[in-house]
């Protein structure tokens, strides 16, 4: 029940954002806001009676995912009060509900664990790390968008309109990058210190395309304060990090849990 009301509210919250780009008005944030806080609040009592069990964690693939729609859509949450994010309500919510879905339906198959507290925080961060290169990737496909106008001198359409100017965009994309590259870092390190034996826990492809992903990212970050690369060229090396982020983050997941049954 919980979980379906954070399902209906996520997609109002969509809703609102998709009407005010199709009727071409300003975003009323309580529309937006209201309905993303009561499933956030819904979603947040649901996970936590789903991953918490018998005193220890259940970190299946379906958790995992729903753990970071709930990070993701509160990092913009609370982002969105001082940034122009609002626009990303338009693909985050949406995406977040057919998340959801599929976590009501599909098999949890991982058995909790008990973790030791420097493992939770290699979890905490990575799950962050995820969260905000997914607000990155977002806020770099509206950057693509706007590139492709700007190219095509398509300025007079809906969501030209009703973004703010490309640079800001794009200089919102860099700092999310930034802050995701940061945490991955932090992410790539406490696994480092606190993973122990990664053959016997079938870790090592994983963390092999999360270091390509973060090869991406650095490449891109290099390119950008001393190349000056910038636009396209910028999201679509972000694109590319993030499939080799999404590959190791739920791509592995998925093998070990639902193809080889490794729990």
């Amino acid at each position: 029940m919980l979980l379906w009301l954070a399902i209906i509210t996520y997609l109002i919250s969509g809703m609102a954002a998709l009407s005010a780009l199709i009727h071409q008005r300003p975003v009323l944030k309580w529309q937006l806001y209201s309905p993303a806080l009561v499933g956030l609040a819904a979603h947040s009592a649901q996970l936590i009676s789903e991953v918490i069990v018998a005193g220890m964690l259940q970190m299946s693939l379906l958790n995992t995912i729903s753990i970071c729609v709930w990070m993701t859509i509160a990092v913009v949450l609370v982002s969105s009060l001082s940034k122009p994010l609002h626009n990303l309500f338009i693909f985050l919510m949406p995406a977040g509900a057919v998340c959801l879905v599929l976590a009501l339906f599909a098999p949890q198959l991982a058995s909790p664990k008990a973790y030791t507290s420097g493992m939770l925080v290699h979890i905490f961060i990575s799950l962050l790390a995820y969260s905000v290169m997914i607000v990155t990737t977002l806020q770099a496909i509206l950057v693509n968008i706007q590139s492709n106008h700007l190219q095509q001198h398509r300025l007079n359409n809906r969501l030209s309109r009703i973004l703010p100017p490309l640079q800001s965009m794009e200089r919102l994309m860099f700092e999310w990058l930034m802050i995701g590259f940061m945490l991955l870092t932090a992410s790539i390190i406490t696994g480092g210190l606190y993973v122990d034996n990664m053959l016997a826990q079938h870790l090592i492809h994983k963390t092999v395309l999360t270091l390509i992903a973060w090869g991406f990212f650095a490449i891109l970050i290099f390119g950008h304060f001393y190349l000056g690369w910038r636009g396209q060229r910028a999201s679509k090396l972000i694109y590319v990090g993030f499939g080799f982020l999404l590959v190791a983050f739920v791509g592995s997941k998925f093998v070990l849990e639902y193809l080889l049954h490794s729990f």
